[in-house]
């Protein structure tokens, strides 16, 4: 005997398939990380010797400015081996007590790291070498491990820069205004 099957059951067959696919696809997708992150940049300001933070959009030299990166796993499963980065703009100077969480790595070019207080080789004139602090107006990003961002959880890191007064720079061959002519010059 031949069972002959009809539209509905074809359709129900189909459905219980897409659903069964469904199904089994659903805890794969559900059992990875994903993580997304936020830049903030605020003015640090003091009102009535409290500090507060409000946007940022008219900084000018000498503000105080506060960077935090927020990151989030809305994923199902933890995030390994996540390293916040954040970089600090050319024209300010990080405060490098302000950074959090601790344990906090520094870079000059954005792409080499190290632990900080971030130290320098400096040659010497009688060939020799020595170790100095690398100044903080030279620090471009600085970066965190952050290591495992749980399923549903959140972590930030923050740092401080100041925005650094304009220069005027004066030419070393620039004589003096009232220096005098050396004899036979005229």
């Amino acid at each position: 005997m031949r069972h002959e099957s009809s539209p509905s059951s074809s359709l129900s067959r189909l459905l219980r398939a897409v659903v069964l696919i469904a199904v089994s696809w659903a805890p794969a997708a559900w059992s990875q990380a994903v993580v997304t992150s936020h830049l903030q940049v605020r003015q640090v300001a003091s009102e009535h010797g409290h500090e507060r933070l409000r946007p940022a959009a008219a900084a000018k030299p000498g503000d105080l400015l506060q960077y935090r990166a927020v990151y989030r796993n809305s994923g199902g499963a933890p995030a390994a081996h996540l390293v916040a980065r954040v970089p600090v703009p050319a024209g300010t100077t990080l405060l490098e007590r302000s950074l959090e969480p601790a344990g906090a790595e520094a870079s000059t070019d954005g792409t080499h790291f190290a632990p900080l207080p971030l130290m320098r080789s400096v040659a010497r004139t009688d060939g020799t070498t020595r170790r100095e602090r690398v100044p903080a107006a030279d620090i471009r990003a600085v970066r965190w491990n952050l290591r495992s961002l749980p399923a549903g959880g959140s972590a930030s890191a923050q740092l401080r820069v100041r925005i650094d007064l304009p220069h005027t720079r004066k030419s070393p061959r620039q004589p003096p205004i009232n220096a005098k002519k050396p004899p036979g010059r005229g």
